[in-house]
């Protein structure tokens, strides 16, 4: 077995000898072990009743090698990261069989929690993701935006601009096929290959430089308005 497959044997056998836990399910390459390689870090789902989801937020001593664990996060949406002293990731949610419908997925596995567990998995799964399409006036408007904040020495907001929102949109956009419906970012060269080697190198560049690319791309393999294509470069002096 490897490392990866020991900590999650002990994980699912931590989770099973506690009463408060009702089911685990395994996510994405947790799920799809074909996927996992030596940077791949464990994704589960944690299930509890109502009653017992917050004691099990506050106290993690239930996750195996407890005694290991170097830094835990607690985000904004209840997710938690939780990094051990050799460097291994976990991310976990613990949720109620009702919160559990509301998140979104796509590889899973349920390793334990019963038919109840697998039939809210399986209309989680199947749900469309909200608001995951790639917008161009998104895409020209943060391309623009970027731009002037780093001509105005604003370099942070600039790159999350352009980096970031536009990237983002961009890669939604471009893209024919999904290797990962929840993450428009990864695996995208996998799919893609000539086209992450492109962007890969674009984002290499200055703010300014990387955006200009970022546009170029843009223009040849997109339908763009002409209208609002001209706009942004005519207001950034691009010609």
């Amino acid at each position: 077995m490897t490392r990866f497959d020991d900590y999650l044997a002990e994980l699912i056998a931590s989770c099973e000898s506690d009463p408060r836990i009702t089911g685990l399910v395994l996510m994405g390459s947790t799920a799809d072990r074909a996927r996992v390689d030596e940077w791949s870090d464990h994704d589960v789902a944690v299930i509890a009743d109502a009653a017992d989801v917050e004691p099990l937020r506050r106290d993690l001593s239930w996750l195996p090698r407890h005694d290991g664990i170097a830094l835990w996060a607690r985000e904004h949406h209840d997710g938690f990261k939780v990094v051990y002293d050799d460097g291994a990731v976990v991310e976990f949610g613990v949720t109620d069989l009702d919160g559990l419908a509301g998140w979104h997925a796509n590889d899973w596995s349920v390793a334990y929690g019963g038919p109840a567990l697998t039939e809210v998995m399986r209309a989680v799964a199947a749900k469309p993701l909200p608001g995951f399409a790639g917008d161009p006036a998104v895409l020209l408007a943060a391309l623009l935006i970027g731009v002037g904040r780093a001509r105005r020495g604003e370099s942070l907001s600039a790159a999350s601009s352009v980096r970031g929102l536009a990237l983002d949109h961009l890669l939604l956009l471009l893209r024919t096929s999904v290797a990962d419906t929840l993450d428009p970012r990864r695996r995208f060269e996998l799919a893609h290959p000539a086209l992450g080697a492109e962007l890969v190198a674009a984002q290499e560049l200055p703010v300014e430089e990387c955006a200009r690319a970022m546009l170029r791309i843009a223009e040849r393999e997109l339908d763009l308005d002409a209208r609002a294509v001209a706009a942004v470069r005519g207001r950034l002096g691009w010609r």
